[in-house]
């Protein structure tokens, strides 16, 4: 299992309860986590604890041109990413009538999502929208091929995990957790007038 848990942090993976259960319980105990931390460290990175989602991720120590570039590639491809999702949040909430974001653990269903869709005409026509932007565009004119394709497309970039194969039920995962993270540090970075784009220094701690 060590292995395993190594090899899904090192590939961007987010280990929470709902998305890598095995992985999530493995570093539930304290000297298995220890062990990961000890080998991340010899790579210069660290195994962080995302405390309000419960969740686990790896964090680079510092930036040096040996990784620049790749921490630059990995927040461009987080932020091309990151208006389509802030979107589709805000559209959950509308549908949902929920007071608070989705989280991780939170679960969704695609029928009753979809009874609410086509009983609204606003918000069909943000889907409609929504699907004309990666990374949910789609050529598809029907409500419920839009609404499959939105909930294919978080499946699979790991912020919905079914609750069983076949299934139209969905657990969010802590993926969701890191937008708020994200949304924060742009909230705080534009309030103290720094740049649009964050340095590398400033994006490490909310990367790989």
């Amino acid at each position: 299992m060590f292995k395993h848990t190594v090899e899904t942090l090192l590939a961007g993976k987010v280990i929470c309860q709902t998305a890598f259960n095995d992985q999530f319980e493995y570093l539930q105990v304290p000297a298995n986590r220890a062990q990961v931390d000890a080998f991340l460290q010899q790579l210069d990175r660290s195994l962080t604890h995302f405390e309000s989602a419960d969740a686990f991720y790896c964090t680079y120590n510092s930036v040096d041109d040996s990784n620049r570039q790749k921490i630059s590639e990995l927040f461009s491809s987080m932020r091309s990413h990151f208006r389509p999702l802030v979107e589709w949040l805000d559209m959950l909430l509308q549908a949902t009538g929920a007071d608070t974001p989705l989280r991780a653990k939170d679960s969704i269903k695609f029928t009753a999502l979809l009874e609410v869709f086509e009983h609204d005409q606003t918000l069909a026509e943000q889907l409609r929208r929504l699907t004309n932007m990666p990374p949910f565009k789609t050529s598809r004119v029907e409500l419920r091929d839009q609404l499959g394709t939105v909930f294919s497309r978080l499946e699979e970039l790991g912020y919905l995990v079914r609750h069983a194969q076949g299934s139209n039920s969905y657990y969010a995962t802590a993926k969701f957790d890191l937008i708020y993270l994200l949304i924060e540090f742009l909230n705080d970075s534009e309030k103290l007038e720094l740049p649009e784009v964050a340095e590398p220094e400033q994006q490490a701690e909310l990367l790989l």
